[in-house]
């Protein structure tokens, strides 16, 4: 199990954070903040082999969520494996590394007051070919054993596609929150059928270059990814179906975002304070683009 920080030490550095980004670190704007974290590059990010790299991605994700969970987000979403997983040359190492994972979860939710929810199908069999352990049966007891946490609920998305979510799993997406922010590692894109079925209706995207490798990120980077998560938030406010433009606003936009192509780019990383490598975030806002790296 990893050492995780003092609540304290990370409300201090998340206040930092967000004044650096100029936004209100409050905590009713981070109550309203749900991040649909899209894990991805821990085969490429370190020299890990096999499981051990999934393994290492799990341990990122659960200091992410108990860094929100702290911070005073209500809920998230993970996503772990798609239907399609199942069809990949390296899925016993996925599996292999979802297996170990069980037990680390179940001490930290347990430990830290977090409810663990699974999505995705599962009236069919998800472990490889030749494997006699049963994974449904450990998320299920997970979901039991940690019901009655209700400081943060972590989704997870194992097993799931869209076509499903929008089937066989309709009525129950219809009893989940909304998702707001997009979080996307090392791709741009979102794949088709890992959209979160009528849950991103009012999302904004954020891209992290670096992948969800837990050796590579310090507490206060991941801390830094938040609120930059909240800043997309804060700055998407209201633009979604129902944007109403005001006196000059609309002239401020085109001038801004058309003539200006406004584009942000700062840095602050300092090598003398921090160990791990630098990462970049792009979000966006209603003018333009915004790179960070720290």
């Amino acid at each position: 199990m990893i050492t995780l920080p003092e609540e304290k030490a990370i409300s201090t550095i998340f206040a930092d954070c967000c004044e650096k980004l100029n936004i209100d670190s409050s905590r009713k704007n981070v109550e309203e903040l749900v991040i649909y974290d899209m894990t991805d590059g821990t085969r490429t990010s370190t020299e890990l082999e096999g499981a051990e790299a999934y393994v290492d991605g799990g341990l990122f994700v659960m200091r992410f969520i108990h860094f929100l969970k702290v911070l005073g987000a209500k809920n998230s979403y993970i996503n772990v494996i798609h239907e399609g997983h199942k069809n990949r040359v390296n899925y016993k190492d996925i599996y292999e590394g979802m297996r170990r994972h069980v037990e680390m979860y179940r001490e930290f939710a347990k430990k830290d007051n977090v409810m663990l929810r699974f999505i995705g199908n599962y009236n069919t069999r998800i472990d490889p070919n030749n494997t006699d352990y049963d994974l449904r049966k450990d998320l299920k007891d997970l979901e039991v054993e940690t019901g009655i946490n209700a400081q943060h609920t972590a989704h997870f998305l194992i097993n799931y596609s869209t076509k499903w979510a929008a089937e066989a799993g309709r009525e129950f997406m219809k009893t989940l929150p909304e998702a707001n922010v997009i979080l996307r590692h090392a791709k741009g894109y979102v794949n088709g059928d890992m959209w979160l079925f009528g849950k991103l209706d009012n999302n904004s995207f954020v891209y992290a270059q670096n992948g969800s490798s837990n050796i590579n990120w310090s507490d206060r980077q991941i801390i830094m990814l938040i609120a930059l998560c909240l800043r997309s938030l804060i700055l998407n406010r209201g633009t979604h179906m129902s944007k109403k433009y005001e006196g000059d606003e609309k002239e401020v936009v085109r001038k801004n975002r058309e003539i200006g192509l406004s584009l942000i780019h700062k840095s602050f990383h300092d090598s003398s304070k921090e160990n791990k490598s630098r990462k970049r975030v792009v979000i966006f806002s209603s003018y333009g683009p915004e790179i960070y790296e720290f």
